[in-house]
């Protein structure tokens, strides 16, 4: 497809093109002006009189433009687009109108424009992430990006540099460039990757993902971090290993170190690890966040305390790539139970052959497991008593998908009365509600959730949030969200109330099936006053594509692209949005539960009875913070 569009500037001379044809100087505007690869072509047009020459002069040549492609506004020099309804045409922001000399062809995008534009994009992400780190000195001058290389112990002592070079990651300006620089390189290596070994690498990640797992079962990471920066031969891991886990007394079978190298050249080949020379191994600053901070003598007296006083990820990692993953393996036995492979499996796995019929699993967690129970029931199982301490554990290492703070900003608490009660529904701890507290002094949070939890959840902050108990500014209750909230609720230092001035519900819908959804949101409705709001925050999973979803009515906020307009990039920013997805399928092979759109939580709080207001995200996160009111 070829588009020509009048170029009305003015132009200093003419070169050859290698396409045949001439191409006028301001080719080197084209360069700036279609960086994403939109620009094919400048070609000479026929001079219809002297007149029309004479304006071509080099002191226009450098002529502003702005031209619509395929329904794009592009900006010259800065590549960005923004959508436009308007025809195909080039609109000068000076020199002469009349001057129609030249046509810009546009082609389709070819694939080399493609490829350049993602290394453009690349280039310029860490240009803006240096900057960022370059006004932050240190003591040896600016500060350097963290090093792959060089493990970073979250849950152990650390430099102060090291740790400020951490931090900085998480600024919204690095966020975002860094967002922008993963989804490239994704995108990038998928292009250029042949099919074949792209398609082996997404057949077996699986593998990836049992190793790491090996890895936080066998405190691999924590005798390494022993071992220091020049690492241990694989022998020594393996006798290290053997020791912690007493083989002497257990009379278990002693670890092949042959078999525990290729496990661990695998994760050095995917940069979990490093290998320093032959079969030696060392942290990086991946493997380290499977550390505990415990040494391999904590961890071989006392193996059940290895989750404890750590930030959760440890644990995270046991829950994931056990209960997740392995139910996550039928997930398609589960989707197409009719399928020979299905049922042949699942009459050997049967055994006497008494075993239910694959239908009667409603999801690939009950199928894997053989159990009708619903995945937190299961938890409570007497058997279960360490998978259900390491999951409360996990949530705390979830946390990692959302800094806790970004909630203080993005919902107008400040605009509340003083001693306005804020409800957080299924608040667990009550984690968020203390980040919230300390914020706004002047409110009050009663933190609901099951009466087991609402026990212990005191006692969980020992005396980091003493003075906010104390004083009955987070007070918890014991209720579910699937019963009706009761008709008055009693608030330390305020009363009874009716309703709350908020009801908050943070990382709840994304756990239950939509009907459970609606039913939880249909009692906060029927409890709530006229003005009572409700936010829920919960990702909200953008479409891979450019989100033209027809509406009756905007919702503020609503975004089409998280991807720079006309970049090449997926609209979901791919490979650095990719976490997300892979946790909604993880929620719906667990759960039967999933991570929604945005018009996904909109239709069910309408259907609740509740009219989403607007949304709004912390810089680059998934994470969405959804206002709704009574309808």
């Amino acid at each position: 497809m070829e588009l020509a569009v009048a170029h009305a500037g003015a132009c200093a001379g003419s070169a050859t093109s290698g396409r045949g044809g001439e191409v006028c100087w301001c080719a080197g505007i084209s360069r700036g002006l279609f960086r994403w690869g939109l620009f094919a072509s400048v070609r000479r047009r026929q001079r219809t009189s002297d007149s029309d020459k004479s304006r071509c002069t080099p002191s226009r040549s450098r002529v502003q433009v702005q031209a619509e492609w395929h329904g794009y506004t592009v900006h010259k020099m800065s590549g960005v687009a923004e959508r436009t309804a308007g025809r195909y045409r080039l609109v000068p922001t000076q020199a002469c109108l009349s001057c129609l000399n030249c046509v810009i062809v546009f082609n389709a995008m070819s694939t080399f424009s493609t490829l350049r534009a993602l290394h453009s994009l690349i280039g310029d992400a860490l240009d803006e992430i240096e900057q960022v780190y370059q006004k932050r000195a240190g003591q040896d001058g600016p500060l350097d990006f963290p090093s792959l290389d060089k493990p970073y112990y979250k849950n152990g002592p650390a430099k102060s540099e090291e740790t400020i070079a951490e931090k900085l990651t998480t600024e919204p300006q690095v966020v975002e460039a860094t967002n922008r620089a993963v989804a490239a390189c994704g995108q990038l290596a998928a292009s250029l990757q042949r099919p074949f070994f792209q398609l082996i690498d997404g057949i077996n990640s699986d593998h990836v993902a049992s190793c790491i797992m090996f890895l936080e079962e066998s405190h691999t990471v924590e005798i390494l971090r022993a071992a220091g920066d020049k690492g241990m031969h694989v022998r020594d891991i393996a006798r290290a290993i053997d020791d912690v886990r007493k083989i002497d007394e257990t009379g278990a079978e002693t670890l092949d170190p042959a078999k525990l190298s290729h496990i661990l050249r695998l994760l050095a080949t995917y940069h979990w690890l490093r290998e320093v020379k032959p079969d030696v191994f060392a942290n990086n600053r991946l493997s380290a966040q499977v550390d505990s901070g415990k040494t391999p003598e904590q961890l071989k007296e006392a193996p059940q305390k290895k989750h404890d006083d750590t930030d959760g990820v440890p644990a995270l990692v046991a829950m994931s790539a056990d209960d997740f993953l392995k139910a996550f393996g039928f997930l398609s036995d589960q989707l197409l139970p009719t399928r020979e492979r299905a049922v042949t499996l699942h009459s050997l796995m049967g055994g006497d052959g008494k075993d239910k019929p694959i239908q009667a699993y409603k999801t690939p967690f009950n199928l894997a497991f053989r159990t009708e129970l619903g995945y937190f029931d299961w938890l409570e199982l007497p058997e279960n008593k360490t998978r259900l301490t390491e999951f409360g554990r996990a949530m705390t290492g979830a946390r990692g998908w959302e800094v806790s703070e970004n909630i203080v900003n993005a919902f107008p608490w400040k605009d509340l009365a003083d001693n306005s009660v804020i409800i957080d529904v299924g608040g667990g701890v009550g984690s968020t509600s203390m980040v919230l507290a300390k914020a706004y002094p002047n409110l009050r949070f009663v933190v609901e959730d099951r009466p087991h939890v609402v026990e212990i959840a005191p006692t969980v902050w020992g005396d980091s949030h003493q003075s906010l108990l104390d004083s009955g500014r987070v007070s918890f209750k014991a209720q579910s969200f699937f019963d009706p909230q009761p008709p008055k609720i009693e608030v330390p230092g305020v009363g009874a109330i009716a309703a709350p001035s908020v009801y908050l519900i943070r990382g709840c819908t994304h756990n239950w099936p939509d009907a459970d959804v609606v039913k939880m949101l249909r009692h906060l409705r029927n409890a709530a006053e006229p003005t009572t709001q409700l936010l829920i925050v919960d990702m909200l999973l953008p479409l891979a594509c450019v989100d033209d979803t027809e509406v009756d009515e905007p919702i503020p906020g609503a975004v089409r692209s998280l991807a720079p307009e006309g970049s090449p990039l997926l609209a979901n920013l791919g490979k650095a949005s990719a976490n997300g997805y892979l946790l909604d399928l993880s929620m719906m092979s667990q759960l039967n539960a999933k991570e929604r759109t945005l018009w996904e939580i909109s239709a069910l709080a309408r259907e609740a009875g509740w009219k989403v207001t607007g949304t709004t995200r912390a810089a680059g996160s998934l994470w969405a913070y959804t206002s709704a009111k009574p309808i």
